[in-house]
């Protein structure tokens, strides 16, 4: 039988972005089980899915590109929650919450294939796009939040600049919500489980004529968190997200079709589940001498000098800031001698190993809380008009954040940090689609405009001074596209695309010293002397260019066996560095990286379709690597080198049938650098890419069982395995996570009749402790680290009317 057929649509959508909740599976399988032949929960997921990775409709199978997909009820059937969770099961990816230094809740750090970015700033751009109903998503902020109803999922592997938006260097997350349709109907399901866990969620689908048709829904998450704040017994890392959606879709004639979209998100949090996990006492902020904010020339110390130093020491602006050190940190009986001794004395005032207190529980004293308020709408207008289709794709987005979090884990101000974000963005794209000479040459060209503006403060309190950081950035991004497949003969086929993209940037730093506790000993030596800014209240521009193009040479060797070949480039753009201290007489700014990658691959469906066999091994050369460093205690990123990375990819899927279902993944990078500019003296050829594992591995089974009721039991055990990975570009060891493997499972009772279902499943089964991102600046000697929630067990009803 052939596939089902998805019209696609494009939208916005601010709380899909990361995070899919029980309903959703991978999305091979977008045949219903019956028209499957099977009634098999399990089978769900080995049928045909349809995708639009290349902005028509084809089956996956037929794309001669990397790409996995999954559809939403493939994803509830393997009990994945979230979007994140996808990356468990696929080659080559990482996709983790990584609030940095900002302390944003829910922040997606996504790498494909060694490319990726960790950093939400809005004056640093993203390595994996991300889309939603064909609309790109600047910020990953907010961006881990759940969506009521999924349609599918499609991940595309290496640089996808030709079709896709802005930043798709690494590759692209698109995520399809489901339209409304002529069916009056129905679906829910509420989920308890572990930690006072309560989530709830509905979909009403509406015809309101027989061309208009509506659908409304919404969801709710709770869930306490898992590491105590002790100073006031909250938890980190909880969730506490409300979330709406209400879609409208005219159909006045079959070639003739208009889809609108407004929701919105409230997500409130008391912070992420950072913890303090070490502490380096030879760091500059234990030991002043070693502070790189201190004047050139300025005398070293054996240690910190006493409150009232000696009469005879010279008072300088050295001296000045030791002093203050030695105040704040307790006096002579905390210091000693160099290196600080934190064990020395019993002060209160003094830092010691008395805030690690475990990975449970966090002994800062500052206020910390992640709230997010999204919204967003969006209009697509298709429009077949025979030969040609038209299609038009207007967007708006809009986020609300406000972030703090208590950076030194302590009741001392060593590092605290408060963060806002206002960011809005408006996109629109123009696809011509068609095809020519009896459909032997099928072709899509566009435009596409984005502008986006906003304000980011960060408001950081730290030892010597309190000061703002941040300012109001804007980014105007023009592109043309064009792809065209030619079929030479009717097994050989030939697809070149070319994207160009222009990026306009500015940015108005609003960066000021609003204490210096060093009595001036700070800003004496600025180069704004005697103003207090920490960069000039000037606006700097920034603007690049470039193509991107691609040739791709698929062969069918067989209707069920495609080999392929692929060359393709992509183009992150540049920006600026907006977290900066000591003062600066200019604001730091960093150029686009580009990678150029080579792809050899092949796709098939074997033994009467009950294996599907994909794999792939591609090499990509990275250039002007954009790396996140510290300079100072601010993270700075820079062009610091170049790189190749080498790597491996290979699914499979088994439906042997008697309702077993099998898969597994497996993939390999071996990222390396080339190149290092001398002026990053942070990292060597030697070091290691960052949040990325040589080998990620998974495998799963699932077994359906027909009851004599007439209803389903099915059951479903997965294993995934992440090899060693360094959570930092210093490759600090204190933040290195070694390999380490998981382990889920969960039992669904289907009803009679298909209409209710229980689902009950556990994940992490093993209890196993895993970092799933850290922070370390070389400055403060801090680690900090957000281990992944622990064993959780739940129980889900499902029902549809």
């Amino acid at each position: 039988m052939a596939p089902m057929r998805f019209r696609y649509w494009s939208g916005t959508t601010t709380s899909a972005i990361l995070a899919i909740t029980a309903f959703s599976t991978p999305v091979w399988a977008q045949q219903s089980a019956d028209e499957a032949g099977n009634s098999s929960r399990a089978d769900v997921m080995s049928g045909d899915i349809v995708v639009t990775a290349r902005k028509r409709e084809e089956r996956a199978q037929d794309i001669p590109i990397a790409i996995s997909a999954f559809s939403g009820d493939s994803i509830a059937a393997r009990g994945i929650e979230k979007v994140d969770g996808i990356a468990t099961i696929t080659p080559n990816m990482t996709f983790q919450n990584n609030p940095s230094f900002g302390g944003a809740g829910s922040s997606a750090a996504i790498y494909i294939r060694g490319i990726g970015q960790k950093e939400f700033l809005p004056t640093t751009e993203p390595g994996v796009g991300v889309y939603v109903d064909g609309v790109y998503v600047a910020r990953s902020v907010g961006a881990l939040l759940d969506l009521v109803d999924v349609e599918r999922v499609e991940i595309l592997r290496g640089p996808q600049g030709t079709l896709f938006g802005r930043n798709t260097i690494g590759g692209a997350l698109s995520i399809t919500t489901r339209k409304p349709d002529d069916q009056l109907g129905m679906t829910g399901q509420i989920t308890t489980g572990r930690y006072s866990r309560i989530d709830a969620k509905i979909a009403a689908n509406v015809p309101l004529s027989d061309t208009l048709f509506a659908k409304v829904s919404a969801a709710t998450f709770n869930r306490d968190g898992y590491v105590t704040h002790l100073v006031d017994k909250r938890k980190l890392g909880n969730v506490d997200t409300l979330t709406g959606r209400l879609d409208l879709r005219w159909v006045p004639s079959p070639d003739f079709e208009v889809n609108l979209s407004l929701e919105g998100t409230r997500d409130r949090s008391n912070g992420p589940a950072l913890v303090l996990s070490g502490v380096n006492y030879n760091s500059a902020i234990f030991n002043p001498g070693k502070l790189p904010i201190l004047p050139p020339g300025s005398p070293a110390t054996p240690g910190f000098y006493v409150l009232n130093p000696p009469f005879d020491a010279p008072v300088d602006n050295f001296t000045l800031l030791a002093n203050y050190f030695a105040a704040f940190l307790g006096g002579q009986p905390c210091i000693g001698f160099s290196p600080y001794n934190p064990q020395a004395s019993n002060s209160p005032a003094c830092f010691s190993n008395r805030f690690l207190v475990g990975d449970k529980a966090d002994a800062g004293t500052a206020p910390q809380y992640s709230k997010n308020d999204t919204w967003g709408a969006s209009g697509t207008i298709d429009w077949d008009l025979g030969g040609v289709q038209l299609k038009s794709i207007t967007a708006y987005r809009q986020i609300d954040g406000k972030y703090a979090r208590d950076g030194d884990h302590s009741s001392i101000t060593i590092l605290h940090l408060k963060d806002y974000l206002k960011q809005t963005q408006f996109s629109q794209e123009l696809q011509v689609l068609g095809s020519a000479f009896n459909n032997n040459l099928k072709y899509v060209a566009g435009l596409y405009y984005f502008n986006e503006t906003g304000n980011n403060i960060n408001n950081l309190d730290f030892t010597p001074v309190t000061f703002r950081s941040g300012g109001r950035f804007q980014t105007k991004s023009y592109a043309a596209f064009a792809q065209a497949t030619w079929t030479i003969v009717p097994s050989l086929d030939l697809t070149v695309g070319l994207r160009y993209t222009e990026d306009r940037k500015s940015f108005l730093p609003d960066q000021e010293i609003l204490v210096d506790k060093t009595g001036g000993a700070l800003i004496a030596s600025s180069p704004n002397t005697p103003q207090t800014r920490v960069l000039p209240y000037v606006r700097v521009h920034q603007s690049e260019d470039a193509f991107t193009p691609m040739v791709n040479l698929a062969w069918h060797a067989t209707p069920d066996v495609m080999l392929y070949g692929s060359f393709s480039q992509g183009f992150k753009s540049g920006g600026f560095v907006q977290r900066v201290f000591p003062p600066l007489a200019a604001t730091p700014q960093f150029s686009s990286e580009k990678a150029t990658a080579y792809e050899i691959g092949f796709k098939s469906t074997l033994f009467d379709r009950k294996l599907t066999l994909n794999g792939a091994v591609f090499y990509t050369k990275y250039d002007n690597l954009q790396v996140q460093v510290f300079t100072g205690i601010a993270p700075v990123t820079k062009n610091a080198a170049q790189a190749e990375i080498k790597g491996a990819e290979l699914e499979a899927r088994l439906s042997p049938g008697g309702g077993w279902f099998l898969e597994g993944s497996l993939g390999y990078l071996d990222p390396k650098f080339t190149k290092i500019d001398p002026a990053a003296t942070e990292i060597t050829l030697n070091s290691k890419f960052e949040r990325i594992a040589k080998w990620t591995i998974s495998a799963s089974l699932a077994k359906s069982i027909e009851l004599g009721n007439g209803g389903e039991l099915t059951a479903r055990g997965d294993w995934s395995y992440r090899s060693g990975m360094y959570m930092d570009a210093l490759n600090s060891r204190e933040l290195y996570q070694p390999g380490y493997s998981l382990f889920n499972a969960n039992l669904t009772y289907d009803l009679p009749g298909g209409a209710l279902s229980v689902i009950a499943g556990v994940t992490n089964i093993a209890n196993k402790k895993y970092s799933v991102t850290g922070v370390y600046g070389s400055s403060f000697g801090l680690y900090e680290q957000m281990f992944a929630r622990p064993r959780e067990w739940s129980v889900t009803v499902k029902w549809k009317l």
